[in-house]
């Protein structure tokens, strides 16, 4: 049994409790031997009161620093408990924020191909584009060489 600050007080508490209370003339009648009936434990004689007294305070001690025992045993159970509880959370959480990068691992990848896909066919429309446009312009020039050659025979001759 370790001493706290508590224990401490209530033995400091004591000594002023005699110190204070009983008056120096009167302290003679702590250790002067009286007789002293005990239910149970039958007559005590020459025994002092200040032993009795010492002996109650002492078994109040006791009993406080078990109860204070008690109490602080029983935070620790419960504050060990909420730990283990919040580390089986903590270990669900984990799981579940797996699953979920998971998931969206998966949708990114299918989102990634879907716009692959897309960028592939806007570069095959593209370059048919491309290619008509480069058949067009060829057509265009042409034609543009032909009214050319067609308007310096009408105009020359």
């Amino acid at each position: 049994m370790r001493f706290n600050l508590n224990t401490l007080l209530l033995a400091i508490l004591a000594v002023l409790t005699i110190v204070l209370l009983i008056p120096a003339e009167n302290r003679n009648t702590l250790t002067a031997p009286h007789s002293l009936s005990l239910p149970g434990l039958g007559v005590s004689r020459g025994v002092p009161v200040g032993a009795y007294l010492l002996i109650g305070w002492l078994v109040t001690a006791v009993i406080f620093a078990l109860v204070n025992t008690f109490s602080r045993l029983r935070r620790e159970a419960d504050s060990a408990r909420i730990l283990r509880d919040m580390e089986s959370l903590r270990s669900n959480l984990d799981k579940a924020e797996g699953s979920r990068f998971a998931e969206l691992q998966a949708y990114l990848e299918r989102r990634l191909g879907e716009i692959q896909s897309q960028v592939t066919a806007h570069q095959s429309g593209s370059a048919a584009t491309t290619a008509r446009l480069d058949t067009l312009s060829n057509e265009l020039s042409a034609d543009l060489g032909q009214m050319d050659s067609y308007l310096k025979r009408k105009l020359g001759e």
